[in-house]
């Protein structure tokens, strides 16, 4: 079932109730969407099924394509903002598909920000959900401010977006500077895949000129077995040729490969993060605008961009899941 075959459902009045291809349903009290536990859950015919976390900046919790698991989930499944405080963002963290960091900052806490920012960590307000029929699908949009009260003034509008007969979704922000002052604004979009999808075995393709380790040269390419120690490993993909830019990940166990597709003008690095230790088990794609570690996080503003009032930043990626072996 593609997407023209579920929109001729509707132009010939096949379709009673649109929750027969397109279910969205509101969930309160969800462990893994923070204090207030709100989410929207989306089922689309023939495409993903997916939560959107309200309470975590509109981030992407479980998703599933076809009946198979792809996103990572945390142990822990329930964490609000003083949870585990010592932890950091770490301790907080319970997985999804799409955990967005910054505004305020990426990677290792730094000055007065802690690890990967505050957006995660947000409450989205002026949320909107609506279903559309040419093509049948979902829009999930929404603010979540990065704001203080004598301080930064930025606002991330997001819209969520997916349709039925394709097992993909865009997410598309805008980040504006409503305040008086020019500030550096950070961004990492982190991408997490476990198992069932991630298994011994997956492979990573990054089209990049330089693939440049943080911790050792282990291989980025293929996920190895798991690991009885905890310990990760981050890698930097930088040098994508083109206006785009696309990770794959296959997974040949599932027989089916991700593919991370965004724009490199917005987003001009890229970083892996792989975590194969037992009862942790996680890879990571995660497009971003700085560094998260070498010497270009010395630079004013560990490297970031810096918006002006008035001005704004567009971002966002697509990520499509295939049934069949990705193209070499």
């Amino acid at each position: 079932m593609d997407v023209a075959s579920v929109s001729e459902l509707f132009e010939h009045g096949l379709v009673s109730d649109p929750d027969a291809v397109v279910e969205i349903r509101e969930s309160i009290g969800d462990p893994h969407s923070g204090p207030g536990g709100r989410s929207y859950r989306v089922c689309l015919a023939g495409g993903l099924a997916f939560e959107v976390l309200l309470e975590r900046g509109l981030d992407i919790g479980a998703l599933w394509c076809r009946g198979l698991p792809v996103a990572w989930r945390s142990p822990l499944r329930a964490a609000g903002p003083d949870t585990a405080a010592a932890g950091g963002w770490v301790g907080r963290f319970t997985g999804g598909m799409l955990a967005t960091c910054g505004l305020d900052n990426i990677g290792r806490a730094r000055d007065t920000y802690g690890q990967h920012g505050t957006h995660h960590q947000t409450r989205a307000v002026d949320v909107v959900v609506r279903r559309t029929t040419a093509p049948a699908g979902v829009v999930i949009s929404g603010t979540v401010p990065s704001a203080s009260v004598f301080g930064r003034q930025l606002l991330l509008h997001r819209e969520i977006s997916s349709t039925a007969g394709r097992a993909a979704v865009t997410v598309r922000d805008t980040i504006v500077n409503e305040g008086i002052t020019a500030e550096p604004v950070s961004l990492l979009y982190h991408l997490n895949f476990g198992a069932p999808f991630l298994t011994p075995g997956v492979r990573v393709r990054a089209p990049a000129e330089r693939h440049i380790p943080r911790d050792d040269d282990s291989d980025w390419q293929v996920f190895p077995q798991p690991l009885d120690a905890v310990g990760e490993v981050v890698w930097e993909h930088a040098g994508f040729d083109g206006q785009s830019a696309g990770v794959v990940v296959h997974s040949p166990a599932v027989g089916m490969y991700a593919e991370v597709i965004w724009d490199v003008a917005a987003l001009p690095r890229c970083f892996q993060w792989i975590y194969p230790a037992r009862r942790g088990w996680a890879l990571a794609v995660e497009p971003a605008n700085a560094p998260l570690f070498g010497p270009d996080r010395e630079l004013p503003h560990a490297g970031a961009p810096v918006l002006a009032p008035g001005g704004r930043i567009e971002a966002g990626f697509t990520l499509a899941l295939h049934d069949e072996k990705p193209p070499r």
